[in-house]
């Protein structure tokens, strides 16, 4: 996932008015989608918030649904749904939830995802890839 610094996602918040925080609410969800193969388009879940009722009630789901995804990617453990809940109900928590989901991407470490085994193909190709790298 990309890294981005926290203090420059505040003022960019502030410089266009909120607006980076869709654009980067669509740029997290597509990692996190890329990342663990889990959740909707990005597109779709731009649509859904821009429809009154749904948005809040899609917004409640997303915020247990991606720190789920992150501490599946390998963030630290700890449900923090509850707390994006509680501050995304008010205005300052407009600003914090996206920082905070930020700071704990930043802070992922690198987890070992089963890996499939090599067919007899691929293997005869790592055998001999070191002749042709150079």
């Amino acid at each position: 996932m990309k890294q981005r610094k926290v203090g420059l996602m505040v003022l960019w918040a502030i410089i266009t008015l909120g607006v980076y925080y869709i654009v980067w609410n669509y740029k997290f969800q597509d990692e996190v989608r890329e990342e663990t193969g889990k959740g909707i388009m990005p597109w779709g879940h731009l649509l859904i918030s821009l429809v009154p009722i749904a948005n809040i009630v899609y917004f409640v789901y997303w915020l247990f649904a991606i720190d789920g995804r992150l501490a599946f990617m390998g963030a630290k453990k700890g449900n923090l749904g509850a707390v994006y809940l509680l501050l995304s109900i008010t205005i300052v928590g407009y600003l914090f939830v996206p920082m905070i989901l930020q700071n704990k991407a930043n802070n992922l470490g690198t987890i070992d995802l089963p890996q499939k085994e090599k067919t007899q193909t691929e293997l005869r190709v790592d055998k001999y890839a070191k002749y042709f790298n150079n």
